[in-house]
Formats: C-alpha cells, sequence, structure tokens
C-alpha cells in the first residue's frame, strides 16, 4: 500500500489560508483589473443570480456541515449583493457526483467533492461512473480528513491489539466506493482482522447508533467527523490512521491515540485520507472558474469563516486550486494500485 504525500504540519495551514486571501485580490486583477479586460465579456464574470452547491451526501455529516459553512460566509461577503449560495443535497454519493460533473458548465453549479471517493468509485464502476474525476474544474480544498479506528465506549476491545485477536468481528460503514469504506478494508487488509462488514448506514450518526446498539464491534471514520459521540463518552478510539502531520490540533484527545505507525502498521499512515474538494464542472470557462476560486479562498481566510470552524470544531486545510489538482493527481496514482489490491483481498 503506498502513502499518501505528507502534507503541511497543521501549524502551517493558518498562514495557508492568509497566502490564499492575499494572493485572491491579485487573481481578480489578473481577470479583470486594466480596462481592456473589463471591456471583455469573455475576460471578466461574476454572478448574478444564485448558485446551487451539491453536497452527495444527507444533511448532518461533514461533507454538509463544510458546504453551509462556507455558503454562510461567501454569500454574505464575497459575492454580489442578492446572489445566495443554495445547498442542495443529492445522495446517493454516485448520483452527487454525476450531477456536479454534468451540469452545465456556467458557473452556477458547484459542489463538494469527496476524495479519494471519486475516483474509487470511478475505478470500481467504470461503466457505471458518470463522470471523469481528471476532469473537474478544481477551486480549492478546505478540509483534509485522515481516519480513525472506533469501537464502543463499552467494547470488550482496549487496544487495537485486543481487536486484531478477536474472532468473528463485525465492521459497520456507508455505502461501498466510500472514503470511509476504503480506510475500513485498508485497515482490515493490513492488520488481517477477521471482520465482515455491513455497508449502507445512510451517515456517521446511524454509523455510531449501529455500533452502540451492538451490530458492529468497530468502524472507521474521520477524525473529526465523530469528535462529540468521543467527547460525550459514547465511542472509544483505538488507532489513528492518518500522518503526524494530518493530526488536526483542534482535537485534543486524538494526540494521546496511537498512530498506525506507533502501532506497527506505517503502510496504514495516511493510506486512505479523505479531502474535502470543491468543484465545477468540467470546461468552466477560466474566467469564471477564477472569480469562483478567488470567493472561496477568501471566503476560507475571512475571520467569520475561521471562528465559526473553531466553533464548530470543523478544521481548515485549504489549498489553492493548482495545489488542489496535484492533490488529486496524487490519489488517483494512488487508488489506482490500492483499489484493486483491497479488490483482491
Amino acid at each position: 500500500m503506498s502513502r499518501t504525500t505528507p502534507q503541511p504540519p497543521r501549524r502551517r495551514r493558518a498562514a495557508l489560508a492568509a497566502a490564499l486571501a492575499v494572493a485572491a485580490p491579485l487573481v481578480l486583477a489578473a481577470c479583470g483589473g486594466d480596462d481592456t479586460a473589463a471591456s471583455s465579456e469573455d475576460e471578466s464574470w461574476e454572478p448574478d443570480r444564485d448558485i446551487e452547491w451539491i453536497v452527495p451526501y444527507t444533511p448532518g455529516g461533514g461533507f454538509d456541515t463544510y458546504s453551509r459553512g462556507i455558503a454562510e460566509v461567501m454569500q454574505a461577503g464575497h459575492l454580489p449583493d442578492g446572489v445566495n449560495i443554495v445547498v442542495r443535497n443529492s445522495p446517493p454519493l454516485p448520483q452527487g457526483i454525476a450531477s456536479m460533473f454534468n451540469a452545465d458548465p456556467d458557473g452556477y453549479t458547484i459542489g463538494i467533492l469527496p476524495m479519494p471517493a471519486a475516483i474509487a468509485q470511478e475505478i470500481q464502476e467504470p461503466d457505471l461512473a458518470q463522470w471523469t474525476t481528471s476532469e473537474f474544474t478544481v477551486l480549492g480544498q478546505v478540509d483534509e480528513n485522515g481516519y480513525v479506528v472506533y469501537v464502543p465506549a463499552d467494547s470488550e476491545f482496549e487496544t487495537i491489539e485486543d481487536l486484531i485477536a478477536a474472532q468473528d468481528i463485525r465492521a459497520i460503514t456507508v455505502e461501498e466506493g466510500s472514503s470511509s469504506a476504503l480506510a475500513g478494508l485498508a485497515t482490515i487488509q493490513a492488520l488481517e482482522l477477521d471482520a465482515d462488514v455491513t455497508y449502507g448506514a445512510e451517515g456517521s450518526a446511524e454509523v455510531v447508533t449501529a455500533a452502540l446498539r451492538g451490530d458492529a464491534d468497530f468502524f472507521v471514520y474521520g477524525s473529526t467527523d465523530l469528535v462529540g459521540f468521543v467527547e460525550s463518552g459514547d465511542i472509544r478510539p483505538l488507532m489513528y490512521l492518518g500522518t503526524e502531520d494530518q493530526l488536526p490540533d483542534s482535537v485534543e484527545w486524538l494526540q494521546d491515540v496511537p498512530t498506525a505507525e506507533e502501532a506497527g502498521f506505517p503502510e496504514l499512515a495516511g493510506a486512505v485520507t479523505e479531502l474535502r474538494v470543491i468543484v465545477a464542472p468540467p470546461d468552466l470557462p477560466e474566467p469564471v472558474a477564477e472569480y469562483l476560486r478567488t470567493a472561496l479562498a477568501e471566503t476560507m481566510a475571512d475571520e467569520e469563516f475561521v471562528t465559526w470552524a473553531e466553533e464548530a470544531g470543523r478544521p481548515i486545510v485549504p489549498r489553492t486550486a493548482e495545489e488542489t489538482e496535484a492533490a488529486i493527481a496524487d490519489q488517483i496514482t494512488q487508488m489506482e494500485e490500492l483499489v484493486p489490491q483491497l479488490a483482491d483481498g
């Protein structure tokens, strides 16, 4: 299993957000800062009606939460007066991804794309996937999310070694091909767990509820998705699957959770890391793309959004469009190797 390219330490990420904000006005100037550019419809653009934002998951999860946080701040201070962002939840995952990909490339449809789930589903079901992941117009990234192995608080499994030694254990996750499902399968293979997986939970709350009800012994989910359940004492983390650089400073309890490297499974560290990427359909005209990239970058650096993220317990891990495109390319290469391995296992 190959490992995700190491990412900038968390302490540098606030600086990255600030850098995005500094760069944003320069992008606008390049798009239409002189009289010649402003006089050409081909070289300047701004929205004059509402923008639809597609979330390929049900309401309440991490993707939905980030989307609504960005939408609120962006429409309040980084779009023309009267232009709103309308968030539309469009599960299941393939339907939502296809809706983003196949919309008109006019700037009025954007969305939040889960990586590596998008490329994994494309590899697994090439005849059914109505999109090509590498062809999305990338606007930027708001977060990356390392995974954690969790058990119910009253579980007999106190350590990851206990889980490894157990027989006939059960895992639960959301739909096949999702990032969480991939992380779970990679964990089962690497640890050689004697585990069966149940698919089809609608979201994080249903995964946790099923485990607490006794329908599963463990589950693999994002490090920032279940903070409330850990802090309330309902579930316990056994092992962190991200790299050291991906540890979110805002999640204090995670600092004491053994990492995959510490547990003797370095191949698991960063093997599957979720990226929350903001995209538009392919072939978006460059002036439209630059306007939206600038608005997104300014939003993520906005103090109002930073405050929202802190209060919501949602770290901001921004990348520019160019950096995000490189991260997506790395994940495509990684999944082309990993997904067949998981299928063979």
